[in-house]
């Protein structure tokens, strides 16, 4: 029998994939907490436009924030220009005066990609640092859809490099055409909302697409050479539309998360939802519960949230989550029947928010006053120590070792042994005994956690801090 490894990739409750048995818990999964006013806005004389989709990372060399967002319509003939602002905590953010293009008479801007590109037509949805990349001038990543030749031999998704983030080098043509050109190997044909996954588990690189109504996905292995697109996630009925994804390694699986948009012509809303999959190729939506949803009436983002083209970052306790956001419907054709849309098209509406959530906070388990339980399948241990992120403050969670069979404790390791948690923390070791021994024993082992008015998120191994 083969058995997983326990190590240092954090074992979450998305799916029940590692579960064998569970009594009296429940499974909740959780919307991240929206800060209450977005975090940047649209400001500058060149911004306003409906854009402001975001592509938001942490810099963990330079130690700062850096968002690439999408912005124009500055002057007439004009379209869209990428632009880049920077942060130290996430929240509070500025905009260097990079000096490289020119906009209103004048280069004091922090554009990155000026409208000349493509005559601005051009939606840079994922820009990303990729530190596994030995050619420094390929350091950064980002793949876009272009649409100035709309229906013609040139739209369709370009790929981009940077040694810096500022300045950028785009492929000639397209990777994948709308529509492909008859009589050729074109990869399509794809729409916009496409991202980019730097999938290191795999060491690839996968594009998520926009195919008719599905959503498509390519790998690569070198960033130049693309599979024929796949689908991989269908709409659930005619009344959806699956606008764009991304997809990120977290623990011991991928996760991603989803734009999804109502089309019913008085709604128009978008909201985000949770991804899972265990092999990267193979994806599906575990729960009905938004991530991010549409605020209430009033609010400044009330009709559209759409994803940022990156992974959620991880900051002390909490991930942070980047989102556009506006109080304009996504709209088109209701505007010939309904005026009170047309009318709330107004630009310089969109904005640029951050929703947080606990750290592996997506999923968990809980068991109230009445005890509950979860056991694993057998495991073999990697490291020494068992870690849990749990909120216990209020009651207590207890962890017992069992023997493959999943019949008796190990002598030493029995719930009765175990020292109880009876505090809320994402990181808290697992100990036993008078002494407090954590080293877990050899061989296969299962876990099983006794949940007392407790949620657990995620369970994993590593050394022990000294």
């Amino acid at each position: 029998m083969t058995h997983e490894i326990l190590d240092q990739q954090r074992r979450l409750f998305v799916d029940m994939f590692d579960v064998d048995a569970q009594s009296n818990v429940k499974r909740d999964f959780h919307a991240a907490v929206k800060h209450p006013q977005p975090v940047l806005r649209q400001q500058a004389p060149w911004e306003c436009h409906g854009g402001m989709t975001a592509s938001v990372i942490y810099d963990t060399d330079e130690k700062i924030f850096k968002a690439w967002y999408m912005a124009g319509f500055y002057e007439e003939g004009s379209e869209h220009v990428q632009c880049l602002a920077t942060s130290t905590d996430g929240i509070h953010w500025r905009r260097p005066d990079l000096g490289l293009h020119e906009a209103l008479a004048s280069t004091q801007n922090n554009i990155v990609i000026p409208a000349s590109h493509h005559e601005g037509q051009d939606h840079w949805e994922s820009m990303l640092k990729d530190p596994h990349d030995v050619d420094a001038a390929r350091r950064y990543k980002a793949i876009g859809w272009s649409s100035f030749d709309w229906d013609g031999p040139r739209s369709g998704i370009y790929s981009a490099t940077s040694a810096d983030g500022t300045n950028w080098s785009h492929s000639a043509d397209p990777i994948f055409r709308y529509p492909p050109r008859p009589g050729t190997q074109d990869l399509g044909p794809v729409g916009d909302a496409q991202s980019l996954m730097i999938d290191a588990r795999r060491n690839r690189y996968v594009a998520f697409l926009r195919g008719d109504s599905q959503r498509l996905m390519s790998i690569s292995d070198d960033f130049v050479t693309w599979s024929v697109p796949r689908p991989f996630l269908r709409p659930l009925h005619e009344r959806e539309a699956l606008y764009n994804n991304t997809g990120f390694n977290y623990g011991s699986r991928d996760l991603g998360v989803l734009t999804h948009f109502d089309k019913h012509p008085l709604r128009q809303t978008q909201s985000l939802h949770l991804l899972s999959s265990r092999d990267g190729d193979n994806w599906d939506r575990p729960s009905d519960v938004p991530l991010v949803d549409v605020a209430d009436i009033g609010e400044w983002d009330r009709f559209q949230i759409m994803l940022s083209g990156a992974p959620p970052i991880a900051v002390g306790d909490q991930l942070y989550l980047y989102y556009r956001g506006t109080p304009r419907r996504h709209a088109k054709v209701p505007r010939e029947f309904d005026p009170s849309i047309d009318a709330d098209q107004t630009p310089c509406t969109m904005s640029i928010g951050l929703a947080t959530l606990r750290l592996d906070g997506f999923a968990s388990v809980a068991g109230s006053y009445d005890v509950g339980s979860v056991t694993t399948k057998p495991f073999l241990r990697h490291m020494d120590t068992l870690y849990v992120n749990a909120k216990a403050d209020h009651g207590r969670l207890r962890v017992e070792l069992l023997g493959e069979d999943g019949q008796e404790p190990l002598a030493g390791f029995s719930v009765d042994d175990c020292i109880p948690i009876t505090q809320d923390s994402v990181h808290t070791p697992v100990q036993w005994g008078e002494s407090g021994a954590r080293a877990l024993p050899e061989g296969p082992i299962r876990l099983r956690f006794e949940l007392t008015n407790a949620r657990l998120f995620a369970y994993w191994c590593d050394n022990e801090r000294r």
